[in-house]
């Protein structure tokens, strides 16, 4: 009797082992919190699946972001098929739907960016998604920089003080003028 129950215990764990072992890998959003001017993120995989990965961060202020992403074919043994990358800006929800897209791009084995211009402050986040279909599997590389936008207001204090810098020249060329 009590071998019975040892051996049912043993079949049970190896069942379940097995279900978790052809499960197909999942991940948690990266969470990149206040985006630093360069930000990176990279993923592979031996198993053939697709996938889907969300990249969180906040901006503070007004900027443009550079995202380029890769992935690294060689041949068939290292491939993903259908590489995207999407910039969504979030509604809050964190449930992923009805947010808002800022646009995206395709990528493969060769490197590819884009630009997203003007971007306001707010929570955002990059969608990745593909299928690893290579031999020995597959992965990516995502890089994002971010440089701010100058306000108005930066023009006009950077004129003025080009003005100042202006008269100040001229004033000292008048001046020596007058002492010779």
């Amino acid at each position: 009797m009590k071998n019975t129950f040892k051996l049912k215990l043993v079949a049970v764990a190896v069942l379940m082992a097995s279900g978790v072992a052809h499960a197909t890998p999942t991940q948690v959003p990266t969470q990149w919190f206040e985006h630093d001017p360069a930000e990176f993120a990279s993923f592979s995989s031996a198993v053939k699946h697709t996938f889907e990965h969300e990249y969180l961060f906040h901006l503070s202020g007004k900027v443009d972001a550079l995202a380029t992403a890769v992935s690294n074919d060689a041949l068939t043994k290292f491939n993903i098929d259908g590489g995207k990358v999407e910039l969504f800006l979030s509604n809050g929800d964190s449930n992923y739907t009805n947010d808002v897209s800022m646009g995206s791009f395709a990528f493969d084995s060769t490197a590819v960016n884009t630009t997203f211009s003007s971007l306001l402050a707010g929570d955002y986040y990059y969608q990745v998604t593909g299928s690893v279909v290579g031999n020995k599997g597959g992965g990516y590389q995502l890089f994002s920089e971010v440089t701010p936008v100058p306000e108005p207001e930066t023009y006009a204090m950077l004129l003025a003080g080009l003005g100042l810098v202006g008269f100040s020249v001229r004033r000292r060329k008048l001046e020596a003028i007058n002492n010779q």
